[in-house]
């Protein structure tokens, strides 16, 4: 176990060894005055001659290469830490004991276990991949941590230097130890061409040549990390000598960490291959939906006592909470016959009304959650939503006077508008609009007029605004009104104005409010997907239309949805349909199913590589667990079946994991994942925002190959 904890890579929870694990550097040591390397008698003239005398001391070079593998068992005892602050969570103030297990072979294959606070911790390495597997997440390393890990992996670290790239140097030697005990110590300093594999600083005793310290440090880490490792205790185990006593001290600026390994077992017996192998993670069970399960309560109790107003109220707030907004509807109606001023079923019924995009019977059921006794602020809310909807900005901004200091230049923002906003027309009063669809990787983009500037834009309804290139917003000299900060503090200057119409093919939209962003931040929306976008459509434009991804055919058709227009509407409503909702100023829901498990996705087509990403609770509750991960590389799952109510199936979709972690809306509704358009493939999306529904359409069918010629003389 000489050199097991030099590079070990314990996890957050386990503290400051995995951050200490890989950094370079020397710790800085008590020094006397001992002449420099080979200035005087006794010193080492090289450094190699400093890892000979150690060979020698350990059995000598035959000996030790007799020994094709070891297995080390240790007791692990972590000793209390100081130098914390309250700020420090994983900080351990009282003594911890678990077990450390290394195997490692003389063709430099590895394996540890780690035991501690009943977690289990492996990593490995198989001769060509390294690998760590955590609390169900297994861990790739790429090629370059590979090489780190294979060096790490050798059992016999103090042979073969030229084969391994290892350059040794000589330090200048010391006359005390870490404890400051009077001894004379040689060091040794290991680096690799490119420094590649992380330096060190080892220090061999001079009077019996055995390792005694091993230094690593970070001084440009903040706070500055070191680690510092003590070997004591050499036994005798098959003619070599090994260290049975380690001491591996942490450092992160003030804070001291120690860890304590004391060897219990060491043998060199073979190893079965299969130690080293990076393990396969079965498949989890589906996990249990507890806001489902809570909801069957809810319905049980509701149904046991029809005249109860809190088993009604409970059943409604259930549904709500399940994304059920059509059910929680209903159950509202019958909790407020029970008891007409019942607030909370008010509230229910007026959100469930305004996701619905049943506006008219939205407000005056406000009204009465207001008198009911609901926040003000909430209230306003909703009516802001309904008068976007409306595009009655005068309306939208009296209900964000109401709504605080902080949404004031939102208001302004809408009172100062100019003119009608959004008002549609089509050419030669037609009913449609067709414009050709490019599709890079898997998002959409359409040209569109803007002025005499010909644009690309992105058709994304994750966006809410129609938005534009800082670039091109200079071009057509559209003035900046206000200006407000992506996100927050800290994010992206963005710029807010309008532009007087945009053309669509056939359709003319007039009376636009636009957001002007960096050109940079349009980029990162598509993710290099091709050239980035001069612009893009959302929501607010697109829910004037009936909007068709006709993907077939390559084109995008928008529909007017007018009387006159029924026929070009019914179309496309190919199927039952699905129902959708609209939160807020944009986000589009649809309830659907991932491997049979139940959930609400938002969809999103500006969502580019992958056609569903999902949280891990809703992964889980579809029976894909965490595929292996790998630096700089996406996690994806494989999805076997996504279903949309009755309209639509989907098999063998790629998803992504680990990139959505919303579990719930600012309303308190489930939010389970995200579609890109990418999930109905070759297929036709429609989205139809007059009837609030998810119409698909199957790719046309493979033409069937024609039989082949008979051959001649048959």
């Amino acid at each position: 176990m000489s050199r097991a904890p030099r590079r070990l890579r314990l996890s957050a929870s386990l503290a400051l060894a995995l951050a200490a694990a890989a950094v370079p550097g020397c710790l800085k040591v008590p020094v006397g005055d001992l002449d420099a390397p080979g200035g005087k008698e006794g010193n080492p003239a090289e450094a190699k001659a400093v890892v000979d005398r150690y060979v020698a001391a350990l059995g000598g070079e035959e000996a030790l290469r007799k020994i094709a593998q070891r297995t080390v068992e240790a007791r692990m005892t972590f000793l209390p830490e100081t130098g914390c602050t309250e700020k420090d969570e994983n900080c351990r103030t009282t003594e911890t004991v678990g077990t450390f297990t290394l195997q490692s072979t003389a063709d430099q294959r590895l394996y540890r276990r780690t035991v501690i606070d009943k977690q289990i911790e492996e990593e490995g390495f198989d001769g060509k991949t390294g690998w760590q597997f955590r609390r169900g997440f297994l861990v790739l390393e790429d090629e370059d941590e590979s090489v780190i890990t294979r060096e790490d992996a050798a059992l016999h670290w103090y042979f073969d230097f030229d084969k391994r790239g290892i350059e040794l140097s000589l330090e200048k030697p010391r006359d005390k130890d870490f404890d400051g005990k009077a001894r004379v110590l040689d060091g040794v300093r290991w680096s690799t061409k490119g420094d590649l594999i992380p330096s060190k600083t080892q220090w061999y005793d001079r009077a019996t040549g055995l390792l005694a310290e091993e230094v690593l440090e970070d001084d440009k880490a903040e706070p500055p990390i070191s680690q510092h490792i003590l070997y004591d205790d050499y036994r005798p185990i098959d003619g070599v000598l090994v260290a049975h006593k380690i001491r591996l001290m942490n450092k992160f600026g003030d804070r001291m960490q120690e860890v304590l390994f004391l060897t219990q077992r060491i043998d060199h017996a073979p190893i079965k291959p299969e130690v080293f192998q990076v393990p396969k993670v079965p498949p989890p069970e589906k996990a249990k939906d507890e806001k489902l399960e809570a909801l069957a309560k809810a319905r049980e109790a509701a149904r046991a006592e029809p005249k109860n107003l809190d088993a009604q109220v409970t059943l409604a707030r259930a549904l709500w909470a399940a994304s059920h907004f059509d059910e929680a509807a209903d159950a509202a109606q019958v909790a407020l016959k029970l008891q007409p001023k019942e607030a909370e079923a008010l509230w229910i019924l007026a959100r469930a009304r305004v996701l619905q995009g049943r506006f008219k019977e939205a407000l005056p059921v406000l009204d009465r959650a207001a008198k009911a006794g609901v926040r003000d602020v909430l209230v306003h809310s909703q009516r802001a939503w309904i008068a976007s909807h409306q595009r009655d900005f005068p309306a939208v901004a009296e209900a964000l006077d109401h709504l605080g200091e902080a949404n004031a230049q939102l208001a302004g923002r809408y009172r100062n508008f100019a003119g009608k906003p959004l008002q549609v027309s089509f050419k030669g009063n037609g009913c449609t609009a067709e414009l050709p669809i490019a599709t890079e990787g898997t998002v959409t983009f359409v040209d569109i007029q803007i002025g005499e500037e010909k644009v690309r834009a992105l058709v994304d309804t994750g966006a809410a605004d129609v938005i534009l290139d800082g670039e091109v917003a200079a071009k057509l000299k559209i003035p900046i009104r206000s200006k407000s900060r992506l996100g927050g503090e800290g994010g992206a200057e963005i710029g807010h104005g309008q532009i007087d119409a945009l053309t669509a093919g056939n359709a003319t939209i007039s009376g636009i409010p636009v957001d002007v962003f960096p050109h940079q931040v349009l980029e990162q929306m598509t993710g290099g997907a091709g050239a980035a976008p001069q612009a893009v459509l959302g929501a607010r434009v697109l829910e004037l239309f009936q909007v068709n991804f006709d993907l077939p055919a390559n084109k995008l058709v928008l529909v007017n949805p007018i009387a006159k227009c029924k026929t070009a509407l019914a179309s496309y409503r190919t199927g039952s349909g699905a129902p959708f909702y609209l939160h807020e100023t944009h986000f589009l829901y649809v309830l659907a199913a991932m491997n049979g498990a139940e959930g609400l996705f938002l969809v999103n087509t500006g969502m580019q590589g992958v056609a569903v990403t999902a949280t891990t609770k809703a992964f889980a509750r579809a029976g894909i667990g965490a595929p292996p991960l790998r630096r700089n590389e996406a996690a994806l799952v494989d999805v076997a079946e996504f279903t949309v109510g009755n309209a639509f199936k989907a098999l063998g979709l790629r998803g992504a994991y680990g990139y959505f972690e919303q579990n719930e809306s600012s309303d308190q509704f489930r939010i389970d994942g995200m579609l890109g358009l990418d999930f109905v493939g070759r297929g036709r999306l429609t989205i139809d925002y007059p009837e609030r529904k998810l119409y698909f359409a199957a790719p046309p069918a493979e033409p069937a190959a024609a039989p082949a010629a008979p051959a001649k003389g048959k």
